[in-house]
């Protein structure tokens, strides 16, 4: 085999539900077959992970190049994979990718067992590290968007531009994956990039650094098609982080769904970027599901994130959306760096409401995950992070204090809140139930 790519597991991942195939692996996977190279997969949030069996794998397949996609929460988890690669064979080339990677790249490209950084895309930037490796075509210095080791200093390479037109690319190769242990198997991209809000708890610009792209809706239903014929997926997950950022090229696709076949989906978007034509040509077309991340209830809060939406903008957006017949979630976070007990009680206040209509509530603690403006800015907007390990990124567990907020009254405040909208308490730990 030349090739095995792997999704590093998610420590406190008990479940997959919920869970679809990675499809940035499914993608740099595609590509690499459409190359030529023998390709091979391993998910180990739906396998289980064991060393052991790590080792039997890599035995078995013998790669030459392992490429490791890995998060904040996974990226430890990405390292233990790394270091039991050069113990099978130490002339595996070890490839790290993914958002921790890309934003933290200069510590990433300075572990003993990692042996190439990939910072944004991955798919060419794969396909031109396998022609070097294997193929010898190339050197590193010649590939684009890396950065790696070399006499002892991180060499960083000129980033690589975007990729223009999404469309080229090849249908994500889902079915290297064991699609029935995941709960939703047709996860579908329409766009892809950098995001016009700016929220402060959010890394996707330093990620994406360009603009958003946007397949054409023909091209997308074409993949719904081939999931459904092929993949024998039941539903589909629109996977784009703001789903109905392009209204015009949403309403397309609703109508191209419409005359096509008969589908259920879900996605997820912003409450100021519905109305409700756009809404009731989505329940039409199968959308039978929207989250929307709300994030904090008090307008002040609100302004203070980057959030740019208001409560009563939330509440309108729910009521019609419920009204259209559509299921929603919506999701928020806690503590932002300037909350008070008023501010709280504001976001408990709009909870309660938005239950009432019918929605579905999440809560996160709130993360500052490298890459955001919480990270970046934590001292002056008096964030003290609590976290010992990279593993407690995965916001559940509370691991900031703020300017106004002692530890102590943070889980107090937590557990009176969820306690008073109805939500699963929070345990001992701090940790979001």
């Amino acid at each position: 085999m030349d090739i095995l790519l792997v999704s590093a597991p998610t420590p406190s991942l008990s479940s997959h539900a919920g869970q679809a195939p990675p499809l940035g692996l499914s993608y740099i996977a595609a590509v690499l077959i459409k190359a030529g190279y023998d390709v091979s997969v391993m998910d180990f949030n739906v396998s289980g992970f064991h060393p052991r069996l790590v080792k039997g794998i890599l035995e078995r397949e013998t790669p030459r190049i392992v490429g490791i996609s890995a998060h904040t929460e996974t990226y430890l988890s990405g390292l233990m994979i790394a270091e039991l690669v050069k113990q099978v064979n130490p002339d595996i080339t070890v490839v790290m990718g993914g958002t921790h990677p890309t934003v933290m790249y200069q510590e990433v490209a300075g572990e003993k067992n990692v042996d190439v950084v990939v910072r944004g895309e991955g798919e060419y930037t794969m396909l031109e590290l396998a022609d070097s490796i294997i193929k010898n075509k190339n050197s590193l210095a010649q590939v684009k968007g890396i950065a790696y080791l070399e006499n002892g200093a991180v060499k960083i390479t000129p980033e690589r531009p975007l990729i223009k037109d999404l469309d080229e690319l090849p249908f994500p190769a889902r079915r290297l994956f064991p699609l029935p242990l995941y709960d939703v198997s047709g996860a579908v991209l329409i766009s892809r990039g950098g995001c016009p809000f700016n929220c402060h708890f959010c890394a996707v610009n330093n990620i994406w650094k360009g603009g958003r792209r946007f397949r054409n809706p023909e091209k997308v239903v074409e993949e719904i098609l081939y999931v459904f014929k092929y993949e024998e997926s039941s539903e589909i997950n629109f996977s784009d982080d703001t789903f109905t950022l392009d209204r015009r090229r949403v309403m397309e696709l609703c109508g191209l769904l419409k005359k096509t076949l008969q589908l259920r989906w879900k996605c997820s978007t912003r409450v100021d970027l519905v109305d409700m034509e756009l809404l009731k040509e989505m329940h039409e077309a199968g959308c039978y599901s929207i989250q929307y991340g709300i994030e904090a209830g008090s307008q002040k809060i609100l302004d203070s994130i980057g959030k740019k939406i208001t409560p009563k903008q939330v509440r309108e957006a729910v009521r019609a959306t419920i009204d259209v017949g559509i299921e929603v979630t919506c999701s928020f976070m806690f503590p932002h760096p300037e909350d008070t007990e008023e501010t709280i009680g504001e976001q408990k206040q709009l909870m309660k409401e938005l239950m009432e209509m019918g929605s579905i509530l999440t809560m996160t603690s709130t993360t500052p995950l490298p890459g955001t403006y919480y990270y970046d800015h934590a001292d002056e907007l008096g964030i003290k992070i609590l976290a010992d390990s990279w593993d407690d990124y995965d916001g559940k567990k509370l691991i900031i204090t703020t300017k106004y907020l002692s530890e102590q009254k943070i889980k107090y405040l937590l557990a009176d809140l969820l306690q008073d909208v109805g939500l699963i308490a929070a345990d001992t730990q701090g940790e979001l139930g």
